[in-house]
């Protein structure tokens, strides 16, 4: 190691370790922390390396981030992660782990950050039953699509439909929902995972019940591709966006449907439903609980939190360093060179994005940890969740 930088870390007037400890959470998690870590730079397939990442034409990129994605799974079911939580291995604890000890974007992430806690959250369960062992076993792959070309966050503002369409009038017996993007500003544009990865969808869409009563945004799970060949579907038309300035990995994509028919049952109900002949009916809920779809929103952005905390580290821990073994001009003597590190404007630009990054940290944290708590108290049923509770940590955001 560099001289300079031993000297530095000896002048600590602190714990390496037990600040590790606590960001991880425990010296427990750090040592399981490692161990992961070992095991995926020590794994004989060597395609865990990132050094020629930045060399790599993106569509080499994407291909080799699922190539990781594949073997991150054997290697979870090999060690038994997951088998905790009925081989659902995205809800383990060791499972943020593994995503960090990979140290590269996974294009097939928004499957479990936004799909399925939208599946868990939303459905009922006959649904869940259905539907989550597919998304466990990566048979059936998925994204959010809310953003439009037209619109994003102004959620009431969204084009695309999906009309009810009853067995009477052509419809399958159960009848059908047809998802229609009926202009080209209710494209879905830039869902991660929809360019190339997703073979499904849980799609926002504007509820047309068989009154052609307009009844708002609901969601519903929208097959894209084919699980057999991932192929895509009649009436779906799908693609990448392109490159972008970063994360490349990612799939970012847009989507549009020229009347696609689901089953009427691919609609989320576990808070409304639709009958056979299209009658719509609220359940009896909260006003906290109809806020539920938001809570998914908000855990992306408290995901976000953590993610720039993390990145801000990353990139204040390499600044810092060189800093430290950089060394620019004399001090009095006129022999001896100055660290960088030791002229004050240096460390007055570091230091504060240094705490920042801290303050990230924590923040993304406690944010994630109040909004699981609410959706688990909401899902449940246990526990009383006020409207104001909901709003007050969606104001946080702001």
């Amino acid at each position: 190691m560099n001289t300079d930088l031993q000297n530095e870390r000896r002048k600590a007037s602190f714990s390496v370790e037990k600040i590790t400890n606590m960001l991880d959470g425990g010296a427990d998690r750090t040592k399981r922390r490692r161990q992961i870590e070992e095991i995926i730079e020590r794994d004989p397939s060597g395609i865990f390396s990132n050094e020629d990442n930045m060399y790599l034409h993106r569509t080499d990129r994407h291909i080799r981030a699922l190539a990781k994605h594949v073997r991150m799974v054997e290697i979870c079911r090999k060690l038994g992660i997951g088998n905790e939580c009925n081989g659902e291995i995205v809800m383990s604890k060791d499972f943020p782990l593994m995503i960090k000890a990979i140290a590269d974007d996974l294009p097939t992430s928004l499957h479990w950050v936004m799909f399925v806690p939208n599946i868990s959250s939303l459905c009922d369960e006959e649904q869940k039953a259905k539907w989550l062992p597919l998304c466990r076993d990566w048979k059936m792959i998925g994204c959010y699509a809310q953003t439009e070309i037209g619109h994003g966050s102004n959620v009431r503002a969204l084009e695309t439909t999906a009309t009810f369409l009853p067995e009477s009038k052509g419809g399958d017996e159960g009848g059908n929902w047809i998802i229609h993007s009926p202009t080209l500003t209710s494209s879905k544009a830039w869902p991660g995972t929809l360019g190339r990865t997703a073979n499904h969808a849980m799609v926002i869409a504007r509820l047309i019940d068989g009154a052609g009563v307009d009844q708002g945004m609901h969601n519903f799970l929208v097959p894209l591709r084919s699980m057999r060949d991932h192929k895509l579907l009649p009436g779906v038309k799908t693609g990448d966006l392109g490159p972008k300035i970063g994360y490349n990995n990612m799939d970012n994509g847009f989507a549009r449907f020229d009347k696609v028919k689901i089953p009427r049952r691919n609609m989320a109900m576990r808070f409304v439903s639709v009958d056979e002949n299209g009658r719509y009916r609220k359940k009896t809920v909260s006003d906290a609980t109809s806020k539920i779809s938001y809570i998914t929103m908000m855990q992306v952005r408290a995901y976000i939190v953590d993610e720039a905390g993390k990145n801000l580290a990353m990139a204040t821990a390499i600044t810092t360093r060189y800093s430290a073994v950089r060394r620019q001009g004399y001090s009095e003597d006129g022999t001896t060179e100055l660290q960088v590190l030791d002229y004050k404007q240096q460390q007055h630009r570091i230091l504060p994005l240094l705490a920042a990054s801290y303050c990230f940290f924590f923040t993304g944290k406690k944010v994630l940890e109040r909004l699981v708590n609410l959706e688990q108290r909401l899902v449940s049923g246990k526990g009383n969740v006020t409207k104001t509770e909901v709003a007050d940590i969606h104001e946080s955001f702001k």
